[in-house]
């Protein structure tokens, strides 16, 4: 049996009708267009932050945002030593020393536990990244960045609309990374944001972003694309919360997978589910927290077994891949390690994901996908 996995990105008429516009005025060839900067307010008014300022991707962002607050040779930054390849490679290029940590086993983020234990003098900035619809502990990193004067750079690439207590993720930072990648919560083909907490952090980004045309541009013609994405995000994390809810209930057809999910995390509330027949995409209540899900994941018995998972969910058209390699085993030389890291270690070897893509199916679908889910789960079941 194979899935029929529905399309991204997106070719909804308003799209076309947003870049059409864009065409037709000429703003697509211009510096500094107005639909760039109506985005930049968006974003910022959406995050609650003081300034946002686009830019190409959501790892420039994050070089962007070290090399503002100077953060060069001589300097430590702390993050997880399961993250985003591309974040321990940021660190790297501006000089900067990584030095990491272990995740906690239910959000797959850099355990606050662990921030002390990494303390030295030289550190100067701490990357805490939000992972498979799981919410990091971010109130619990921020008041320790705060006791020890630790710039906070939060990585809400993976977790556009998400909300933690009715507050955006992405405004616990200092400094917040979005990516608008090909493959996003909300695409552009590529592009990303930087918010700045303050218009005193958001001050040091003018040097790096203008000089004076921008040197990381998003363009217009991306900015009309991302709009009306933004007015259907809480419908579509809705949409994809519901259904990993509903595949967590029903968790028991697969037995040799575990998935991962936060048991203190509180879940989306039905009273606030939108209607999205008629187009009734109310918010969720401020006191709740609305998870985004740009992949689920799940641990496998072994990396074997995860190795063929992968290889069976191909035939099937299931969107399913490896999570990140661990940086775990990177050489001392390359990186501080003042603490184990084997939950790291664990998911860099039998993380496997399923895309978002997969989890926009409407409710007459779901059926499909968990019968499609439990086949491969079945199938693979005695690979070890």
């Amino acid at each position: 049996m194979t899935f029929e996995c529905p399309k991204w990105p997106p070719d909804w008429p308003e799209i076309g009708q947003s870049v059409e516009s864009v065409l037709r005025s000429g703003a697509w060839g211009q510096y500094h267009s107005d639909i760039c900067k109506q985005l930049e307010k968006r974003l910022s008014r959406q995050f609650e932050t003081a300034v946002a300022r686009l830019c190409c991707s959501g790892t420039a962002a994050l070089e962007i945002a070290l090399r503002a607050q100077q953060i060069g040779p001589g300097d430590e930054v702390i993050l997880a030593a399961y993250d985003y390849p591309g974040n321990f490679r940021t660190v790297e290029l501006v000089g900067a020393r990584p030095v990491l940590v272990d995740v906690h086993p239910d959000t797959v983020s850099l355990d606050p536990n662990l921030l002390k234990a990494a303390a030295s003098p030289s550190v100067r900035a701490v990357i805490a990244t939000h992972l498979y619809g799981q919410p990091a502990q971010i109130d619990a990193i921020r008041l320790i960045c705060d006791q020890q004067k630790w710039l906070l750079i939060e990585d809400a690439c993976q977790v556009m609309g998400m909300t933690i207590a009715g507050q955006p993720a992405g405004s616990f930072g200092d400094l917040a990374t979005l990516s608008f990648g090909g493959s996003k919560l909300v695409s552009a083909g590529c592009g990303g944001a930087l918010l700045a907490k303050s218009e005193r952090l958001a001050a040091r980004l003018g040097p790096l972003l203008d000089r004076p045309g921008e040197t990381y541009p998003l363009a217009p013609l991306q900015a009309a694309a991302i709009n009306p994405q933004l007015d259907r995000l809480a419908e579509l994390n809705h949409r994809r919360a519901a259904n990993v809810e509903w595949l967590s209930d029903h968790q028991a057809a697969m037995p040799h997978w575990r998935m991962i999910e936060n048991p203190k995390a509180r879940r989306f509330p039905d009273r606030d589910k939108p209607d999205l027949e008629d187009g009734n995409h109310s918010a969720p209540d401020a006191n709740d927290s609305a998870p985004a899900h740009y992949k689920t994941a799940w641990i496998a018995n072994s990396q074997t077994h995860r190795t063929s998972i992968i290889q069976a969910a191909k035939d099937r058209n299931l969107p399913i891949g490896a999570g990140f390699r661990s940086a775990s085993r990177c050489s001392s030389r390359r990186c501080r390690k003042p603490v184990e890291t084997p939950y790291s270690q664990t998911f860099g070897e039998q993380l496997f994901v399923l895309d978002h893509r997969a989890l926009l199916v409407n409710d007459d679908q779901r059926k499909s996908l968990l019968q499609v889910l439990t086949q491969l789960h079945d199938d693979t079941a005695k690979t070890n």
